[in-house]
């Protein structure tokens, strides 16, 4: 199967920093956290998935705290250990340095990080998994938007309400077309043009390339079209993993289609997903973190 990327990130004030996901193994953090070595560490998980969230044992200091919904937290006690368990016995000495570390804080709401100049909001956006989260920078126009985004086509766990997360992105998308404008009315000069023109909002996703809000609109046209029995529109050189993951998307949108009121198709969202998700990445592909 293809290889994959995985993509963390930091996010630093003037006051503390945070590690926005660990990846898959200790070796992936290595240097991060001498990337802000003067200000405390928070770490934030955007989801229990085990690409996500297993490297943080090799972060090189302490870290003050690590958040995450409190749904994720759910998954350290039982799934994630069976997901290690099984990874060990399939891929001997590659995962025997992973150490599960849980959240120490969970939250269910928005919550805004002070970073010292700049706040990062972790927003909840339940759909590949019931406990993602994505982190909005205001003062930056930046979406951290984990797994909610992907390119080139999202990928549906079983149970992921794909409706409320296809309006969630549209949602989002609008948000950072209003944070450009504005920027732009407060940033224009004497004579009307633009004082600081060029900046655009920024969506950074854990998988596939970074762009702007056609990421959102892109992924959010994709369930739309998945829900209403539509074909979705594919790059005719879609890798054979993200064929595979189109398969199995649109077999969980037929099945909840079955179970729909006819005449009602795209009215309701999938079925309300219980406490844990499914992992991302199908067994074969390398965890490699982004560059």
């Amino acid at each position: 199967m293809e290889d994959f990327h995985v993509r963390g990130a930091v996010v630093a004030g003037s006051r503390r920093a945070v590690v926005w996901d660990t990846l898959a193994r200790p070796a992936h953090m290595e240097g991060v956290a001498e990337l802000a070595r003067d200000l405390p560490l928070t770490v934030v998980y955007t989801h229990g998935d085990w690409d996500h969230v297993w490297g943080t044992a090799g972060l090189t200091r302490p870290w003050a705290e690590i958040l995450a919904h409190e749904a994720c937290g759910a998954r350290f006690a039982g799934e994630l250990q069976a997901t290690l368990a099984e990874r060990r016995v399939s891929s001997p000495g590659e995962y025997d340095n992973v150490v599960l570390i849980p959240p120490t804080r969970t939250f269910r709401g928005a919550v805004t990080l002070d970073l010292g100049g700049i706040t990062l909001e972790l927003h909840p956006l339940p759909g590949h998994t019931p406990d993602t989260v994505v982190g909005f920078v205001p003062e930056w126009g930046v979406l951290l938007a984990g797994d909610a985004v992907e390119t080139p086509l999202p990928f549906l766990n079983p149970g992921s309400p794909a409706e409320s997360w296809m309006a969630s992105l549209e949602a989002w998308a609008r948000k950072l077309d209003g944070w450009a404008r504005d920027l732009e009315r407060r940033t224009l000069g004497p004579e009307g043009h633009p004082g600081a023109g060029g900046r655009h909002p920024l969506v950074i996703p854990s998988h596939g390339p970074v762009g702007g809000t056609e990421l959102l609109r892109r992924n959010a046209r994709y369930l739309r079209k998945l829900l209403s029995g539509e074909e979705p529109e594919l790059s005719p050189d879609l890798s054979p993993f993200y064929l595979q993951t189109h398969e199995a998307n649109r077999t969980l949108a037929l099945e909840e289609g079955r179970r729909r009121t006819p005449g009602t198709v795209g009215s309701a969202p999938l079925q309300e997903p219980g406490p844990t998700g499914g992992s991302h990445p199908a067994p074969g592909r390398k965890d490699e973190p982004c560059p």
